[in-house]
């Protein structure tokens, strides 16, 4: 099972092994960002959690966070875009913003990366790319709209 983390969205590394622990002959390919969760994930070996009433909340949690148009950062719908939009950040920006340390995306770099998204010409090569289906398009559109309502109030914090 490829993206258990979710490119970095989940953050509890513990809970998503005891969700993919509930089916038999699921392997996680966990994708490594950190050495702070390869340590986690080599504990799990010796000690792997189990699914609980705490973890099942969190899950439940997380669910209702992530849903809908929610971009998964596998990069498949790239590197075809023509207005260099890095999609795979931007069209999951807003969950970005609040589930890792934004200070990086605010900045004048994480600025000018969300801003590409002006220069879509909507051609539809990301979207026909997707493997979930996504109207990215339309989707960077919000993110971008998302990204400057919160910019403008966490800029210079």
């Amino acid at each position: 099972a490829m993206k258990a983390l979710s490119g970095g969205l989940i953050t509890n590394s513990a809970a998503a092994y005891a969700f993919e622990a509930q089916y038999e002959n699921v392997l996680p390919i966990w994708g490594v960002q950190r050495e702070k969760e390869l340590d986690e994930f080599i504990s799990y070996i010796d000690n792997p959690p189990t699914m609980t009433d705490e973890i099942r909340a969190l899950i439940e949690n997380d669910r209702k966070e992530l849903a809908g148009d929610f971009c998964l950062g596998c990069g498949y719908c790239m590197p075809t875009c023509p207005a260099k939009i890095n999609i795979a950040d931007c069209a999951r920006m807003s969950l970005l913003l609040r589930r890792s340390p934004y200070q990086p995306h605010i900045s004048k770099e994480g600025q000018e990366k969300m801003n590409r998204i002006e220069n879509c010409i909507g051609c539809g090569a990301c979207k026909s790319r997707c493997p979930y289906g996504l109207d990215i398009p339309n989707l960077l559109v919000k993110m971008l709209a998302d990204y400057d309502a919160f910019y403008a109030q966490h800029h210079g914090e």
